[in-house]
């Protein structure tokens, strides 16, 4: 009898961004559902990927490269890791990795920002590091790598955030009900309820019977739209008295990005929430009557929660909204079906278990 796989899942950058944690927090959960409970580990992830860092030049000098010295049977990569950067971050460890037979496993994998430059990198790439199977987090990739007629085994799959639910069950709160507002890169948008719709509103949706204008405030904007730095510095030039309550709902505002620790923006307004670790956003999310955020995942882990949610984002990682049918959630709060989700996560996994069992 062959002994059990052992899998290393890559995960990290929790503090520098949360949402991190959600995906590999999930894909923790899905992995032990196919290789079994004492099976499946976390490992660091390469230590270009942090904040600030040219990913396209690679791991910093003199970085060791821990993830080359790793005897597993796979290596579990996961989000929006098919870019550019792919060939210099992850070559020497899938070389040495591949050569002793580890074999990849792309999970819940997408795109950066689906370019004709990121296809051809990572076409190359895939030629040559061959995965042994790829479930993808949105069906805008999953079409692009069906397009390249590969023999890879191919899932159009979710992101795996939405498996958290089944890793972790949350506390409740005693509060009767809030409201989540999580605007990081952009600034938090002014909010003035009506019973009509204000036309000048950037934003505007209803709710219980109300309208919820939403004025998002130019400069802040402007500079939000010109890199991290600068929106960071947007931030710290925000003086708006921004409220604890809107229609009866406390509001919680919890920040994504912890490290680097800049105190000044993340507490500048009230009742602030920022953590290292995921648990206290799980619990956030999944209790708040809804969910306004310019965060990915805050909103994906609100949905999979069963609350609502509405994105502030132009990002091209938004694509993963899509795939579970939330499109319309950059104009409004939208919930999910969860009876259809629940069968979505099984038959994914189902599919893996198939292909890798």
């Amino acid at each position: 009898m062959s002994s059990a796989p052992r899998v290393a899942l890559v995960s990290g950058f929790w503090g520098q961004n949360i949402g991190n944690a959600f995906f590999n927090v999930g894909g923790h959960w899905i992995l032990r559902q196919i290789f079994g409970e004492d099976n499946v580990a976390f490992i660091q992830d390469q230590p270009g990927y942090r904040t600030f860092h040219k990913q396209e030049t690679g791991n910093p000098h003199n970085d060791i490269e821990l993830l080359r010295f790793l005897d597993v049977d796979y290596i579990v990569m996961q989000g929006p890791l098919m870019t550019v950067s792919l060939e210099k971050l992850w070559r020497p460890t899938l070389e040495a990795l591949t050569a002793r037979g580890t074999k990849i496993i792309l999970l819940g994998a997408a795109f950066f920002k689906y370019t004709e430059a990121e296809f051809t990198a990572v076409k190359a790439f895939l030629a040559e590091f061959k995965p042994a199977v790829i479930s993808t987090r949105d069906s805008r990739s999953y079409e692009v790598l069906k397009s390249w007629e590969t023999d890879i085994p191919l899932y159009d799959g979710m992101d795996s955030a939405f498996f958290v639910p089944k890793a972790y069950k949350p506390f409740d709160f005693a509060v009767d009900r809030y409201l989540a507002l999580n605007f990081d890169r952009f600034p938090e948008p002014d909010i003035k309820l009506a019973s009509t719709r204000d036309t000048a509103a950037t934003h505007a949706f209803e709710h219980r019977g109300k309208w919820w204008n939403l004025h998002v405030p130019k400069l802040q904007d402007y500079l939000s739209h010109k890199g991290k730095a600068v929106a960071y510095l947007g931030h710290l030039l925000d003086r708006r008295k921004l409220p604890t309550e809107v229609d009866g709902l406390m509001v919680m505002r919890p920040e994504h990005r912890v490290n680097p620790h800049m105190t000044r923006k993340i507490y500048q307004h009230p009742n602030a929430v920022a953590s290292d670790e995921p648990w206290t956003y799980f619990n956030i999310y999944a209790n708040s009557e809804f969910v306004l955020a310019d965060r990915v995942h805050a909103c994906v882990a609100a949905l999979a929660y069963g609350r609502e949610a509405m994105l502030f984002t132009p990002s091209p990682r938004q694509a993963l909204f899509a795939r579970v049918g939330a499109t319309d959630i950059r104009a409004r709060p939208v919930r999910l079906d969860m009876d259809w989700l629940e069968q979505e996560r099984m038959d994914e996994v189902a599919w893996l278990k198939d292909k890798l069992s």
